[in-house]
């Protein structure tokens, strides 16, 4: 089977550099062409089911891509971004000035250290593999998007790959961007494309 995952389009919060996690922030005019555009790049793709965070950023963005395929979007709030406590709302500059040293070593290992409040990535990663088994189990030969957020894909990308997560901030995925993953009959992932943003021009 195959898994396309939509980083969900931008938001006002993603432009002014603002911790989302599970705030429910709406698409911004570019957010929605974004949406637009990923949409029309997978309208000839056999989709057989759209599945999305709850969150609406996420299932506004599955929902242009199900439009074009006579789907209705299943939403699952495993597929959520990590939830950032404390830290949800304010700019990466506020976050510097008022937790600067927390913020500098969840910079480095966001693993061990985490926002007030927040949710661990391990957690996270936890609820979106659960999700994503139990997706593919339901569509074993069929092609499925998932539109949901960076923080997910990076942590899937991380499980389907053994890495440590560690390697969770390393992996860059733009809003709108194209992931797509392949579950081969050995039971492995393998990776067909990662951040893929030719639909997207100069959005």
């Amino acid at each position: 089977m195959k898994i396309i995952f939509i980083r969900h389009g931008q938001t006002a919060w993603n432009a002014e550099s603002r911790y989302q996690g599970h705030s429910d922030s709406d698409l911004s005019d570019a957010g929605r062409e974004q949406a637009e555009r990923a949409a029309d790049r997978l309208k000839n793709e056999p989709i057989a089911a759209v599945y999305s965070s709850d969150l609406r950023r996420a299932f506004d963005t599955g929902k242009e891509i199900a439009s074009l395929h006579g789907l209705s979007v299943v939403t699952d709030p495993r597929l959520r971004e990590v939830a950032f406590g404390e830290w949800e709302g304010l700019t990466v500059d506020e976050i510097r000035e008022k937790y600067e040293l927390l913020y500098e070593h969840y910079r480095k290992d966001s693993v061990t250290n985490r926002a007030p409040g927040g949710e661990r990535l391990e957690a996270m990663q936890a609820r979106v593999v659960e999700a994503v088994d139990e997706i593919s189990v339901r569509h074993p030969k069929e092609t499925v998007v998932i539109a949901t957020h960076g923080g997910p894909i990076r942590a899937f990308f991380c499980h389907a790959f053994d890495a440590d997560l560690v390697t969770f901030r390393n992996i860059g995925l733009d809003n709108g961007s194209i992931t797509i993953f392949e579950l081969l009959d050995s039971g492995r992932w393998f990776l067909e494309v990662l951040n893929d943003t030719l639909h997207l021009g100069a959005v």
